[in-house]
């Protein structure tokens, strides 16, 4: 196998080590640093904190990414604000709407890209229409004045039914935006929703208990909303512990 068909691999199953790891034995043939960063990375990634090389994995990890971290990140570092390498690759971004909707084709390209953090978003209809925002199944708008306006673009495009955890925490949610995440049928595949610091009331909480869509959540972040103790009780009926306030 060439580059390009071992990165192929990589692109095709992001999120098995498998294709990383021949990867990384043949950059190791062609004694190339970055099949230890990528084997590290891996051992890392599936430690939990209780691997009793975790201390000298970290720091050669430290090591490698203080090397070469600039020159492997060179194809993602002008089409982003930032960038951060999980299992040997860049998989988290941080960027501008505009910039993503310029290079989200190349960027995806280019790398096993898994977790968005979004930030001034200006047009989010361009978002939501973008048939790349929901190839990452981490997507974070958290912070941008969504409204619930914007939330309703977003709950309505067929391009998020790839995410898994979408945070819009702090984006100026209320309840008509929370009854359209409720009814949203293309967030079915959510596993996890953040919907902190928001204006979320009793009848956006209602909607979301009521919700036949997000059967699959396994955690439903509300803290600093304005829902009553009667609300909270609802949602609890329905999530029961996987719902924090």
């Amino acid at each position: 196998m060439s580059h390009p068909e071992f990165l192929t691999a990589i692109l095709d199953n992001p999120a098995d080590d498998h294709p990383r790891l021949v990867y990384a034995d043949w950059l190791d043939e062609q004694c190339d640093p970055r099949g230890e960063f990528i084997r590290v990375q891996c051992r890392l990634a599936k430690a939990g904190g209780k691997d009793r090389c975790l201390f000298e994995l970290e720091t050669r990890e430290g090591e490698l990414l203080h090397e070469f971290a600039a020159t492997w990140a060179e194809p993602i570092a002008g089409l982003v604000d930032w960038w951060a390498f999980h299992r040997g690759f860049v998989e988290e971004i941080g960027t501008a709407a505009h910039r993503f909707l310029v290079h989200a084709d190349d960027l995806f390209r280019q790398a096993p890209i898994r977790e968005i953090h979004f930030s001034d978003i200006g047009k989010l209809e361009d978002v939501a229409g973008c048939p790349y925002v929901g190839r990452a199944p981490f997507v974070d708008f958290s912070g941008n004045r969504l409204g619930d306006i914007g939330i309703r673009h977003l709950a309505g495009s067929p391009n998020l039914d790839g995410v898994r955890v979408l945070n819009l925490s702090t984006t100026g949610i209320g309840d008509d935006g929370a009854l359209a995440l409720g009814g949203a049928s293309y967030l079915a595949s959510l596993s996890e929703l953040y919907l902190g610091n928001n204006r979320i009331g009793d009848t956006g909480a209602g909607a979301l208990a009521g919700s036949t869509h997000l059967r699959r959540l396994n955690a439903l972040f509300l803290n600093d909303n304005n829902i009553s103790r009667e609300g909270k009780r609802v949602l609890s009926r329905r999530f029961g512990n996987r719902v924090h306030f």
